[in-house]
């Protein structure tokens, strides 16, 4: 696979979280799903428990666990977050363009593509999404360019992840 560039895309229409990434699989959930990729006949794929890379607010390290079964397909270019689950989940999603960083009390030199933010059902951790191409987007730590002074470096992993949601 290609080296990537930009996290994992947040998709209003996806009804389930999609990767073709090994690395976003957090476990198998031994099931099969029969899904419809935008292209192509319906097939079936493996359900897993996705978690996709990004950072919080503060530039530390996180992992967004995506709520409920998501699928492994090893030919699919970008991971797919669907926003419909994480709010079912309890996120509050929060679109946004760069025009708006300001307002939302981000600056444009640490987050030059700032497409808004995702807050954690225990209201503790931010997410900044980016706005590329006219995609909302995680960031991937790499490319942000927040200056870490004040946090350790270890990632949180917060509460509400000890919930078992998996349907």
């Amino acid at each position: 696979m290609p080296h990537r560039i930009l996290g994992g895309v947040l998709d209003s229409g996806a009804q389930r979280g999609a990767t073709g990434w090994k690395s976003e699989i957090l476990n198998h959930t031994g099931t099969s799903l029969l899904m419809q990729p935008a292209v192509g006949p319906a097939k079936h794929m493996t359900g897993i428990l996705m978690g996709t890379e990004t950072q919080d607010s503060h530039g530390k390290p996180f992992v967004l666990v995506v709520p409920d079964v998501s699928v492994y397909d090893p030919d699919m270019s970008d991971s797919l977050i669907p926003v419909g689950r994480l709010i079912e989940a309890g996120f509050s999603v929060n679109h946004g363009i760069p025009s708006q960083a300001n307002e939302d009390e981000f600056s444009l030199k640490a987050v030059p593509l700032y497409g808004g933010t995702i807050m954690t059902p225990d209201d503790k951790t931010t997410i900044v999404m980016e706005y590329a191409h006219h995609t909302w987007c995680l960031a991937l730590p790499s490319n942000m360019l927040y200056k870490i002074n004040d946090v350790d470096d270890e990632g949180h992993v917060p509460a509400y992840l000890t919930q078992d949601q998996i349907e």
